[in-house]
């Protein structure tokens, strides 16, 4: 309701929440949806109308605009690729690490067999696609292409395949390439662009290119290079590997290491202070030490024997403190580098028992190589797929342990004889494809030296 100053004689109006409703009628309120009501007094009000067209719905996350212009792999991450295979080639604990988890799956053995709950292709055909992986490349063995992929899958989480095919489209072989030189191209809503159908041929669109010499080089699709991070993240355009989770640890590591090594080549402190009489001057004192120096050049063994010196001077003998080049903080960045890759890290401290350190090798199977096995797994079933057009064929590991062969033929007709599997379902874990005959897959009362014989 409008007043007049009594003073000043200047129109004033009264803020009091019930003149509101005297000056202009019955007061409306909004809510949080938008719609009048009395709770919405003084409450958060409804959100401001959204500016982005209907079809950004979706995006997977707040990219940099104008992400795919940007030259260079990384470009929008503080830490670069080169950054990273620097920490882990000049750290040469990460290193060992690395070729440690490196070894323990190499002595990994592998097939191919059916997959379970299907008859799968006949033996010939998984022979056939046996003998391809034994040199995906046709180079290198599986042994040395997988670790040329866990090299970037470690070191990285980059690696990348690149699929060389014949003039008809089969695929000829399964390249590694660098994935420090592989730029992700997104979509309009942050992922991997793929192929659609525009009603007369299918369209492959760019996917991925290959910067060499800080220059865009190559297109790639999504049908030319496997690139398959193992830890994807949804914020994010690139993988997360294991190095990069511990880049300020590793990197104190290798300052450690560098001050260790300062410590044998550099340094300003002596091992010992020798005092001399106080009557001596500095040119004497420089001539003692001239002929001191010379006296031990070049024989190591009379370094390490007693030496008379006047009296004055052996009693003055000052020996420093040599400096603790191995303490428990080396232990606990041991411990978090080898928790990073899940290994045990029984061969970097002290005082582990051997209950201990086999409890610690076993939890580091557990937990670290079996996820990095069941990766390439993945990968690989999904060339099967993918380029073979084999969905009933699994790559399956065998087990590191050396089985006797004998031994393993006495336990399956030993299950197969109590019914406690197939004939079948014995063949599979052999590696062999199912029977011809039907009633062998149901059979689980198959006589067992029948099996024995086939």
């Amino acid at each position: 309701m409008e007043t007049r100053d009594t003073q000043s004689g200047r129109p004033s109006w009264s803020l009091s929440p019930e003149n509101l409703a005297v000056a202009y009628g019955q007061a409306q309120f909004m809510s949080s949806t938008g719609a009048p009501s009395d709770s919405g007094w003084f409450g958060p009000l409804a959100p401001l109308a959204p500016i982005a067209p209907p079809a950004v719905a979706g995006r997977g996350f707040d990219f940099p605009s104008g992400y795919n212009i940007a030259v260079g792999a990384r470009a929008f991450e503080p830490i670069g690729f080169s950054d990273l295979r620097a920490l882990a080639e000049t750290y040469d604990l990460l290193r060992l690490v690395i070729e440690t988890r490196k070894d323990q799956i190499e002595r990994m053995a592998w097939s191919l067999r059916p997959r379970a709950g299907t008859r799968g292709p006949g033996p010939a055909r998984i022979a056939e696609l046996t003998r391809f992986f034994e040199r995906p490349d046709g180079e290198h063995c599986f042994s040395d292409w997988l670790r040329m992929l866990l090299e970037d899958l470690f070191v990285i989480d980059a690696p990348t395949l690149w699929r060389q095919r014949a003039r008809n489209g089969a695929l000829v072989a399964l390249h590694p390439l660098d994935g420090g030189t592989i730029k992700r191209v997104i979509d309009d809503w942050g992922r991997t662009p793929q192929s659609y159908f525009d009603g007369a041929q299918w369209v492959y669109p760019v996917a991925y290119q290959q910067i060499l010499k800080g220059y865009p080089a190559v297109d790639y699709t999504a049908r030319d290079i496997f690139y398959a991070p193992r830890n994807p993240r949804a914020g994010r355009i690139y993988g997360f590997s294991p190095v990069e989770q511990i880049v300020m640890t590793a990197s104190i590591a290798l300052k450690r290491q560098t001050f260790t090594l300062s410590h044998f080549t550099e340094g300003n402190i002596p091992e010992s202070l020798i005092g001399v009489p106080e009557s001596w001057t500095p040119d004497q004192i420089k001539n003692f030490q001239d002929y001191w120096d010379a006296y031990f050049t070049g024989d190591l063994a009379a370094r390490r024997r007693a030496k008379f010196v006047p009296g004055g001077v052996a009693k003055t003998f000052i020996q420093t403190k040599e400096p603790e080049l191995k303490n428990l903080f080396d232990e606990w960045l041991a411990r978090i580098v080898c928790y990073a890759f899940s290994v045990s890290p029984q061969a970097f401290v002290a005082h582990v028992n051997r209950a201990t350190g086999e409890t610690q090798k076993e939890m580091a199977e557990e937990e670290g190589l079996w996820p990095v096995l069941m990766w390439v797994k993945r990968l690989i079933e999904r060339v099967l797929i993918e380029d073979f057009g084999e969905s009933e064929i699994e790559f399956a590991w065998g087990s590191d342990a050396q089985i006797d062969a004998e031994q393993q033929q006495r336990i399956l007709v030993a299950y197969v004889g109590s019914g406690i599997l197939t004939r079948d379902e014995a063949r599979q874990k052999l590696g062999l494809a199912p029977l011809e005959r039907d009633e062998a897959r149901d059979d689980a009362s198959a006589d067992a030296d029948d099996f024995g014989k086939a």
